[in-house]
């Protein structure tokens, strides 16, 4: 079978052979694979050598292991990037966000940008209503579930999102479903795209940073809830513009240099605000997810920008990182 690789700057196919799985693992032949922001830029230390990626993932059940029977060959599922195992002392009480034995197919070095590939049967949830390109969204939806969740968005919020990529765009949606008061996207001009999309999901007024610094817009209210799934540098303008008791909710992730933030901690004190880190790992909300995608809470078909076979996977990560052109890129083995 065919599979996708990252090696440095390069991106290529390989034949390797077909998976078989094991106990209580199932293999999947994939249908779609959606490019996440982690797979355009992934950790320095994994550049050098050559690695498989793709977490985003709607399949088919195509042969099941021994022990497997929650599953049938040629059912159509999603798949949880991580699933939490149900016995550990955090998941027996009620903390499953925090379970100990995570189970992924990331340990088993089997991922989404391949015809097939290895998974724990715990991961994979049944979806025979969505088609698999709008069914993999389910999962960086899920990602933004849990932001939204962690920022306690209430009717009289005033809301910015800072970093409009597609899970701050799911992010976008879900808080103008729950009536927040207003909500402000703070974006680049260069990213026409991804611009058009926040004005189209209902953002009151867009703020490019490169022409005036996030402390310095006049917002017209009280900023009391801001969402960040930009690099933790971002932080800092987050942290001023919040206003006395604001929640700033944090997805972001950052290498080197760009892994830190320097802020003013006497301020961040006497504001009293609170900073939320979401990592949804394990994923607690594919089901949620996936109805939110069913009822058009978040619309997928306008969050797919462009579609992608295996075969020009080079091509696809190329267009992925130009957010000029790109929303969410989908891969269709």
């Amino acid at each position: 079978m065919k599979a996708a690789y990252r090696k440095g700057g390069e991106v290529g196919l390989k034949e390797v052979p077909l998976p078989v799985p094991g106990h209580d693992q199932i293999r999947v032949n994939v249908r779609a694979c959606g490019i996440c922001g982690t797979d355009l830029h992934p950790e320095p230390e994994a550049e050098p050598s050559e690695h498989w990626f793709g977490h985003e993932i709607a399949g088919t059940v195509a042969e099941l292991g021994p022990g497997v029977r929650h599953l049938r060959v040629g059912q159509n599922i999603v798949l949880d990037s991580a699933t939490p195992c149900g016995r550990c002392e955090a998941c027996r009480n009620t903390r499953q966000e925090l379970c100990s034995d995570i189970q992924s197919f990331f340990y088993l070095n089997s991922f989404g940008f391949a015809e097939a590939m290895i998974v724990p049967a715990v991961c994979a949830i049944p979806c025979e209503d969505l088609p698999p390109d709008i069914a993999c969204l389910s999962e960086p939806l899920g990602v933004a579930i849990d932001l939204v969740r962690l920022a306690d968005i209430q009717p009289t919020s005033n809301v910015l999102l800072v970093g409009p990529g597609p899970i701050g765009l799911m992010a976008l949606s879900l808080v103008k479903r729950m009536g927040a008061r207003r909500v402000f996207v703070s974006a680049f001009a260069g990213e026409t795209v991804r611009v058009a999309a926040a004005r189209r999901l209902g953002a009151d007024a867009i703020f490019d940073p490169a022409r005036t610094p996030l402390p310095k817009v006049e917002f017209g209210c009280p900023i009391d809830r801001i969402l960040v799934t930009a690099p933790p540098p971002a932080l800092n303008d987050a942290f001023q513009v919040a206003c006395k008791g604001g929640i700033v909710a944090f997805i972001g992730i950052g290498h080197g240099e760009r892994a830190f933030c320097r802020f003013d901690a006497n301020a961040f004190h006497f504001k009293k605000l609170q900073l939320r880190a979401s990592f949804a790992s394990p994923a607690l909300f594919t089901p949620l997810a996936l109805q939110y995608l069913r009822e058009g809470v978040v619309k997928g078909d306008e969050l797919i920008s462009h579609r992608f076979p295996l075969d020009r996977m080079a091509e696809a990560m190329a267009v992925a990182q130009d957010p000029s052109r790109a929303l969410k890129v989908i891969v269709q083995p």
